[in-house]
């Protein structure tokens, strides 16, 4: 609202003649009541801008690579969720050496199938998380955008 130059009260602009509070003659006269274009002042981006663009992900590529790379979080890497993409790459591996350990040295597997009982163990367990992606519609890569 714009302010009378000689009292500083709010007035309307229709009380370009009279201020209602201090009785003043031409009260808005000089004082500039006009919406300004503040684009001009803006500096915007340039539309070029390497980290405004990027591909948009597929949720057909997102599902496969969680039901048959998910022990190396290929699926996480794949939309951009590095960190946590490395923490479940770490737990994955530490819980596949703690079973491998307790499947050999304490119960007396075979080595080869030591190391491939707790592997098919974990792929079973990302191949039904898979499944369970194909139903799910609301999930998005790390810059917010849904997947198509």
């Amino acid at each position: 609202m714009p302010k009378c130059k000689f009292c500083g009260e709010s007035i309307t602009k229709f009380d370009k003649d009279i201020c209602p509070f201090c009785g003043e003659k031409k009260p808005l006269e000089g004082v500039q009541n006009e919406t300004i274009d503040i684009t001009q002042f803006i500096e915007t981006l340039p539309e070029d801008d390497k980290h405004l663009k990027f591909k948009q992900h597929k949720k057909i590529v997102n599902i496969l690579l969680c039901m048959f790379l998910g022990y190396f979080s290929a699926d996480l890497f794949y939309i951009g969720f590095k960190k946590i993409g490395l923490i479940r790459l770490a737990i994955n591996g530490s819980m596949h050496a703690i079973a491998f350990l307790a499947l050999y040295f304490i119960g007396k597997v075979d080595l080869i199938w030591s190391i491939l009982f707790p592997f098919f163990g974990v792929f079973a367990v990302y191949f039904i998380n898979a499944i369970i992606l194909i139903f799910t519609k609301d999930r998005k890569d790390a810059n917010g955008v849904l997947l198509k």
